[in-house]
């Protein structure tokens, strides 16, 4: 009976010891593209500033809180542009490094997004679905 009860306990420890996770805080935007078709179309590259955050919290075992804040300037004379957007994923594992985003918000359902998670960099592509263009945001995770 003892022997049964071990195994029961290794698997179920070993099960939610396996659960992979988000990391979760605040992280530095390193870069962002746009592109259509294969080809770019505005990137961090066509501004004179930009300045990135991404914030993740937990809500449960696979839900989480995205908080993108961006802040761009075009040109050194130019009116800064800023915007913030808080949207709730569900998190499908597809690899140890890699998934899918499922946005949680109705308006935003049907934006295919996919993340790739190493260990310093957080990549999010996403389809946008009704412009046909793929937007790739690069997170620094410190």
């Amino acid at each position: 009976m003892r022997f049964v009860c071990f195994l029961i306990l290794f698997f179920s420890t070993d099960l939610f010891a396996n659960e992979r996770e988000l990391p979760v805080g605040t992280f530095r935007g390193v870069s962002f593209l746009l592109e259509k078709n294969g080809v770019s179309i505005f990137s961090n590259k066509d501004v004179h500033y930009n300045k990135s955050t991404l914030q993740i919290k937990k809500v449960s075992s696979h839900i989480y809180d995205f908080t993108f804040a961006v802040y761009l300037q075009l040109t050194s004379d130019s009116k800064a542009l800023t915007d913030t957007r808080i949207d709730r994923y569900k998190v499908i594992w597809e690899s140890d490094t890699m998934g899918a985003l499922i946005n949680q918000r109705e308006e935003y359902d049907k934006e295919i997004s996919e993340f790739l998670l190493s260990a310093d960099i957080f990549t999010i592509k996403s389809l946008v679905s009704t412009s046909g263009i793929i937007e790739t945001q690069i997170y620094k995770i410190e």
